[in-house]
């Protein structure tokens, strides 16, 4: 049953806001990131069909790649370190045939390292956590150049994870 009072009456109440959040990306600063998405679950469903009827079933749960946007400062070198973690990940350039690395999942994951996202309340403690597990960035856009424009340059990254764990954080 619900109380008389509700929560958009109470002073004290506030809402999680889209903009009060930090993301840890290891060696990638804090203030460069300006987009996140959050974690998306994605559950399967199995039909099975009997005479006129179609029953669903609940399946496997797949958790689906989240878009991150950075600013692409001069020092720090975002654009470098996100182009050194396709490196330290296994990918060389072919500029010889003797270039043989190739890319692993333990390679991708350890050039990333931990990615917590935090939704903080307006004192800055965190409400809300997620940990991407496994992480890789499975698609890194370099931003794009125009003479008309004078935005900052922005790097776009698809993370790609095996699962998130999310960790509510009590008052």
């Amino acid at each position: 049953m619900a109380s008389s009072s509700t929560f958009w009456s109470e002073a004290s109440s506030d809402p999680k806001r889209k903009y009060r959040f930090i993301m840890y990306m290891g060696d990638i600063p804090l203030w460069t990131v300006k987009t996140s998405g959050k974690p998306i679950a994605t559950v399967s469903t199995s039909e099975h069909q009997y005479l006129n009827h179609t029953f669903k079933y609940p399946g496997r749960v797949t958790w689906d790649p989240i878009n991150v946007t950075l600013v692409a400062p001069v020092n720090p070198d975002v654009a470098k370190i996100v182009f050194d973690k396709l490196k330290k990940a296994g990918y060389s350039a072919p500029l010889s045939p003797n270039v043989t690395d190739t890319m692993s999942k333990g390679k991708a994951t350890s050039a990333i390292g931990t990615i917590r996202i935090a939704q903080i309340d307006d004192n800055g403690k965190t409400k809300e956590e997620w940990q991407l597990i496994n992480p890789w960035f499975s698609k890194m856009e370099f931003g794009d150049l125009d003479y008309s424009s004078d935005d900052l340059n922005e790097i776009s990254v698809e993370i790609t994870y095996d699962y998130a764990v999310m960790s509510p954080i009590s008052s």
